[in-house]
């Protein structure tokens, strides 16, 4: 139905929103030109929106997730006597 409208000219897109992580096009009736639709949103952009409705307990769940990647596990020296160590 919207599509008909369109194609006669009697409704055109006043605006984008989004509604959620979807854009949608807000409709007006009358004669006009189509708003422009934004780009998409960068993976960088996502990232801190995302971030920006993180709770401070997520966070510090996130950080402390990402410390204990990088950190090596020490090897306990009794079993590095016996069997060797690794490096």
């Amino acid at each position: 139905m919207i599509n008909r409208l369109r194609l006669a000219g009697t409704v055109h897109i006043q605006e984008w929103r989004r509604s959620g992580r979807v854009l949608v096009a807000v409709y007006r009736y009358g004669i006009g030109t189509d708003a422009v639709k934004p780009p998409p949103l960068t993976p960088m952009e996502r990232l801190r929106r995302f971030r920006e409705r993180e709770s401070l307990d997520d966070k510090a769940f996130r950080l402390a997730r990402e410390r204990g990647k990088r950190l090596k596990p020490r090897r306990d020296p009794l079993v590095a006597a016996f069997y060797g160590s690794v490096e």
